[in-house]
């Protein structure tokens, strides 16, 4: 038989597998959109609904009938994520306004943990009013100051704020915090000058449910001693705001910051004891165990109360997979069918980017599924072998089964998220499985069933020994990620990789995963390809803030900034993408810092009153442009910063490589408008 007979053969094989790559194809749609520099016409998304319609009625098992449904699902990924911009039509702030008297009702507050062990409020406030002709956006986030009143969700305050535009990517291809805003609802952020006024209470389902959720984060952050009523607050309500940045990074650092997210892995434990509890109960009761079938019962009370904990979460990314999961294989109880794994996998996919296409964007959404793709591929590989060796041992096979399995899922969990840990936060761990072998059994068996029973024994008055359970479990995890972050190699930092490397090692894990036969195996050949590819980044040499606070120079691992007061978080950004071992400051007098790299003269002002030239000089001004300079070989100003946003630099001896955030942003109806003084609202009333 010829190699393309054989792989026809394997393909067709592979029939019940098909279904997987759903999700895939509806994936590359929704990235297409988003990836474009221009907002598409309508058009263009009713032409992909009728396309997919077409292929829908085309569909067969002819490679050509395929591989037009194929596309029809990328059309129908376009769409959906065009339909769900457009639904939105976040209304987005795009520049600064003057001080004014602002009315609004609090959706979400957050608690903000500070140096002096305090906690600053940060409100999200819709209905917004204020007697302005300025267009206001519908939510805006809010940073309270001023004298501590502790806020609920449903109250109406006043109060006096500076409200700003979100902030636009840090370099060019960053992270697009304007985008992300976008699909919150959130078009602007703010501070107050003093404390709120509350004249009102409005109250709404939405709303008492996110002052539920505020109530049991305050318990939390109110009775346990920092930071683990912090890390207690993030687990059962998804609030990690009050986790202080020296835990974070410990978790961070010794690869255990997968447990401070609502995951799979909170939901399943809790679908997991919520299960036993009800089955083993009603088998106490031979009346009810006789006449009624305990299983069945016992997986209605497990769709219940882990859709009562999605609700208490905050409906995360990882939470909505999970519960969708839960309830596809507690209805297949019910129905008394088993449910395919890795195909509840394809569906929740499917369903979370059909109706959210933006979580394709998100961290949560790709390690989450990452992570739960490689496990169950690796346990449909391995599973019926050691089942086999199993059944013919006693309770050492038992324990040794038990023990490997905890290191194969660490293992198998790192891998899968590795290369998305690199691409979005540009460092990982070489402990995490170490830390992942004694966190998540404690995670598993100690504290989520404390945490529980907490809530389940508490209406009784039996609440308090599982809560000091549950907050000496917690104190234990944070040791653990204290001394794991310690270790030599907890924090490699990676330059950002290119975006090809990634591209292929995605697609080189999903053919690996989705597939069973033994084409399966080309995945490793796209994985290695990609792997060989992270090294080859290309970083720039010199960057400059959108916002003209700071510029940058890169050079032998050292981060020369020009300033070490102004833009410390973009600093921070810029360190961590380029992975620089060192930030120094540059050498400047009277607001000029001057710099060489490779024979290039770099010269960068940060006064209006002296900007010098140089011939053949790339000269960086951080404030508007008084003075031409037609010798030099570059020079960007306030204005083009104004204009283009953060720019990119790359320096050879012969020739420079510009690039903007806004080229690569585009306009699309999350980026910021250039809109000058003179087209803004002029008249407004006094505050």
């Amino acid at each position: 038989m010829s190699f393309l007979k054989r792989l026809y053969s394997s393909f067709y094989n592979d029939f019940d597998r098909w279904p997987l790559w759903a999700p895939v194809f509806l994936g590359l749609g929704i990235i297409v959109y988003f990836s474009l520099s221009f907002e598409p016409p309508l058009l263009w998304a009713l032409g992909c609904c009728l396309f997919f319609s077409l292929s829908c009625l085309a569909f067969g098992f002819h490679p050509l009938r395929l591989g037009v449904f194929c596309i029809g699902l990328i059309a129908l990924g376009f769409s959906a994520a065009y339909v769900r911009t457009h639904l939105l039509n976040t209304s987005m702030l795009h520049y600064p306004l003057p001080p004014l008297i602002l009315q609004g009702k609090i959706n979400q507050v957050e608690l903000k943990p500070t140096l002096k062990g305090t906690f600053t409020q940060r409100v999200i406030l819709t209905d917004l009013k204020a007697e302005t002709v300025e267009n206001l956006p519908s939510k805006i986030r809010l940073t309270i100051k001023g004298k501590m009143i502790h806020l609920w969700p449903g109250q109406i305050i006043r109060l006096k704020v500076k409200m700003t535009p979100l902030s636009d990517p840090s370099l060019p291809g960053g992270f697009d915090f304007r985008r992300q805003a976008y699909f919150q609802g959130i078009g602007a952020t703010g501070f107050s000058f003093s404390s709120p006024e509350i004249v009102g209470f409005e109250s709404s389902w939405k709303g008492n449910i996110e002052k539920r959720r505020e109530e049991v984060t305050d318990f939390f952050l109110s009775h346990f001693p920092s930071p683990q009523g912090a890390i207690a607050a993030a687990l059962i309500t998804g609030d990690k705001a009050g986790i202080p940045e020296a835990t974070r990074e410990d978790f961070i650092n010794s690869g255990l910051a997968h447990i401070l997210a609502i995951s799979g892995l909170h939901l399943t434990i809790i679908a997991g004891v919520v299960f036993m509890i009800i089955r083993r109960g009603i088998a106490l009761i031979p009346p009810l165990c006789l006449r009624y079938n305990s299983k069945k019962i016992a997986a209605l009370g497990t769709i219940l109360m882990t859709f009562i904990y999605l609700i208490l979460s905050g409906f995360g990314i990882p939470a909505q997979r999970a519960f969708i999961m839960i309830f596809l294989v507690m209805g297949a109880i019910l129905m008394d069918r088993t449910a395919l794994s890795m195909r509840t996998v394809a569906f929740a996919a499917f369903l979370i980017l059909l109706f959210k296409p933006e979580a394709l964007l998100g961290p949560s959404f790709q390690l989450s599924f990452a992570a739960v793709v490689a496990l169950i591929s690796g346990y449909e590989t391995w599973k019926n072998p050691l089942v086999l060796w199993l059944a013919k041992g006693g309770t050492l096979r038992k324990f040794l089964i038990y023990g490997g399995g905890l290191v194969f899922t660490s293992l198998l969990a790192t891998l899968a998220t590795l290369p998305f840990t690199i691409y979005l936060f540009h460092r990982f761990s070489l402990h995490a499985i170490e830390a992942n072998l004694i966190a998540v059994p404690l995670t598993s068996l100690v504290i989520m069933p404390s945490a529980l029973l907490s809530c389940l024994m508490a209406p009784l008055g039996l609440g308090d020994t599982p809560l000091w359970v549950f907050e000496k479990s917690i104190e234990l995890l944070i040791f653990i990620a204290a001394n794991v972050s310690t270790w030599p190699g907890a924090n490699i930092g990676m330059p950002h990789p290119p975006y090809l490397s990634l591209i292929l090692i995605i697609f080189g894990g999903m053919w690996l995963c989705l597939w069973q036969q033994t084409f399966r195996k080309w995945g490793f050949l796209f994985i290695s390809l990609g792997v060989l590819m992270i090294f080859e980044g290309n970083p720039p040499q010199l960057l400059i803030d959108g916002q003209g606070k700071v510029a940058a120079l890169y050079e032998n691992d050292v981060l020369y900034v020009s300033s070490h007061r102004k833009g410390k978080f973009t600093v921070d950004t810029w360190k961590k993408y380029l992975s620089a071992k060192e930030i120094k400051t540059m050498t400047c007098e009277e607001g000029v810092c001057k710099v060489v790299y490779r024979d290039t003269s770099i010269v960068i002002s940060s006064k209006k009153e002296n900007q010098p030239c140089f011939k053949d000089a790339i000269l960086i001004r951080l404030e508007p442009n008084l003075k031409a300079c037609p010798e030099a070989r570059l020079t960007l100003d306030w204005y083009n910063l104004w204009r283009g946003g953060s720019h990119a630099i790359w320096i050879t001896p012969q020739r420079y490589d510009l690039r903007k955030a806004k080229d690569i942003q585009g306009n699309r109806p999350w980026t910021r408008r250039i809109i000058p003084r003179r087209e803004r609202p002029t008249k407004t009333t006094p505050s």
